[in-house]
């Protein structure tokens, strides 16, 4: 009877569930890229090779 009554509750709200974990793996896959793209451009950038917005040069 437990398990009948799981089961119904389960399959009731299966597809919010699901829903919710895609959520949580796309938030956390973009948390991951825009971290990594962050340190990249922190560790990889040139500062020197910035074009310069006063005087137009590179």
């Amino acid at each position: 009877m437990r398990d009948e009554l799981y089961d119904r509750d389960y399959q009731a709200g299966r597809d919010a569930l699901h829903d919710g974990i895609d959520r949580l793996v796309r938030r956390v896959a973009r948390f991951v890229r825009e971290t990594g793209e962050a340190q990249h451009r922190a560790e990889w950038s040139a500062p020197w090779r910035r074009k310069d917005d006063r005087t137009g040069l590179a």
